[in-house]
């Protein structure tokens, strides 16, 4: 069989009758050179919906059609190279594609650009040029830039921090269905960002967001009921939204379900369970979670004390700024639990810490100062 003839087989294996036209016609110019008509062939490998995922193949007719300007193209290998999808991770790589896209009026690929830019892959990172990109791609009016740039103006990343236009933003997001910036708007509502605090306005935007299957809304909704804030406490309401929120493999639900089981609220005390669930967490990369690992370890709570586990886990938690893990970190240091005592590196800690407001940390460095 001809390398064409089982391209052909190929595509059309999953698909039903009433698509196999369509799908060969599709084919058909793609082979003759039509850049549209490559580009759908190549996501067609790409997702692998009626044929067998196949990158190799998708990226050959994803370059195709970049080679004639195709700039959805061009995104779509930036992603392949960000991902690892059939070719070895290279940010440079998918920097450049995504550049390129976007300079050519591509607003995903100026967003996708804008966040390697705020996370560093393939360059140090500058959230000033993630800034640029995200502009860009909002002023096309694409909402994740909107939720983006409107994330660097609520935590002030790179410009001033200005809850109202983050506010404004995240409305304008929010006003496409797009279920994030519905849970972004609920956090400033419950904290008063912005906005005067309102639980229930922040419970109902949770909500909206919640029953478009964002899985972190789920888990803020389970933290309201948890803490009584716009409804009555009810723990088990807390934990229904936690188990749907961390299933799903949210890790704040994950943090929030383990720590239900660690304490006992609303459930048998079950050390081993929130272990469990605070080790999905730490998968992720959620600090918390790692910095709760640790403390099972130091304390020998549903597993053997051991202080050399505390302290790995206490760092991992620590790397990423978290404040208690820093403080953690320094008791650990200043007590030789899991590492020799070394207390100008516990000091420099609980600096750490208490430049994060812990408040214990906070004593312990006016205390050496004085």
């Amino acid at each position: 069989m001809a390398a064409s003839d089982e391209e052909t087989s190929g595509l059309a294996q999953r698909a039903d009758q009433g698509d196999k036209a369509a799908i060969f016609k599709l084919l058909e110019l793609a082979r003759a050179g039509k850049p549209d008509a490559q580009v759908r062939i190549g996501k067609i490998y790409y997702d692998g919906l009626v044929v067998q995922r196949n990158f190799p193949l998708a990226l050959n007719w994803l370059q195709k059609a970049a080679a004639k300007g195709q700039a959805q193209a061009m995104n779509l290998i930036g992603h392949m190279y960000q991902e690892a999808l059939g070719v070895e991770q290279d940010y440079v790589k998918a920097r450049l594609w995504y550049r390129q896209a976007a300079e050519a009026g591509f607003a995903p690929a100026a967003n996708n650009l804008g966040w390697l830019y705020l996370k560093g892959d393939g360059s140090g990172k500058s959230p000033t040029l993630a800034k640029e990109w995200f502009e860009r791609a909002a002023d096309q009016e694409l909402p994740a830039a909107q939720y983006n740039l409107a994330y660097l103006y609520a935590s002030g990343t790179g410009v001033p921090r200005n809850p109202q236009r983050a506010l404004e933003l995240y409305r304008a997001a929010a006003e496409k269905g797009y279920a994030p910036a519905l849970r972004a708007i609920g956090w400033l509502y419950q904290t008063g960002q912005g906005v005067q605090s309102d639980p229930a306005e922040a419970r109902s935007w949770y909500e909206k967001a919640s029953a478009q299957g964002e899985l972190e809304a789920e888990a803020m909704l389970g933290q309201m009921y948890q803490q009584g804030l716009g409804v009555t406490r009810d723990l088990d309401e807390a934990r229904r939204h936690y188990e749907t929120s961390a299933a799903g493999g949210d890790p704040l639900g994950q943090l929030f379900l383990g720590w239900l089981y660690q304490q006992g609220m609303g459930v048998a005390q079950d050390y081993a369970s929130a272990l469990a669930w605070y080790q999905k967490s730490a998968a992720q990369g959620n600090a918390t979670a790692q910095n709760n690992i640790g403390y099972l370890y130091n304390e020998g709570l549903g597993v053997e004390r051991d202080y050399q586990m505390a302290f790995d886990w206490y760092s991992k938690a620590a790397k990423q700024g978290e404040p208690t893990a820093l403080y953690n970190v320094g008791f650990m240091y200043e007590e030789a639990r899991g590492v020799a005592r070394n207390l100008d590196a516990a000091f420099r800690y609980y600096q750490m810490a208490a430049e994060k407001g812990h408040q214990e940390a906070k004593r312990i460095v006016g205390r050496s100062v004085r």
